[in-house]
């Protein structure tokens, strides 16, 4: 449903979510074109779903805000996410952990 919508620009998911979840996710981000907010705090999201999660956003064109706070992700993972968003040319002010 998110990859093919053409008016979702605001998803926010909590609680349930794991690296498979996340896997997921990722596929869809990348190929939406209106998706803009993705909200995936305090989920079970780890260091394989935060990769995933971190080549999506390489892709997105229109992603501008992702917050990836209490998952207890790894210092490495939050770097692959961050590097991911640099070099998308994303501003640094939408990614929060």
């Amino acid at each position: 449903a998110v990859r093919n919508s053409t008016s979702l620009k605001y998803l926010d998911l909590r609680n349930n979510i794991d690296d498979e979840g996340a896997k997921a996710i990722a596929e869809a981000v990348r190929h939406s074109t209106f998706l803009q907010w993705l909200g995936l705090e305090y989920n079970k999201i780890g260091d394989e779903g935060a990769k995933a999660i971190a080549e999506a956003v390489r892709n997105s064109t229109s992603l501008q805000t992702l917050s990836l706070g209490y998952n207890g992700l790894s210092d490495s993972a939050e770097d692959a996410v961050r590097a991911a968003w640099e070099q998308s040319g994303k501003d640094s002010s939408g990614l929060y952990f």
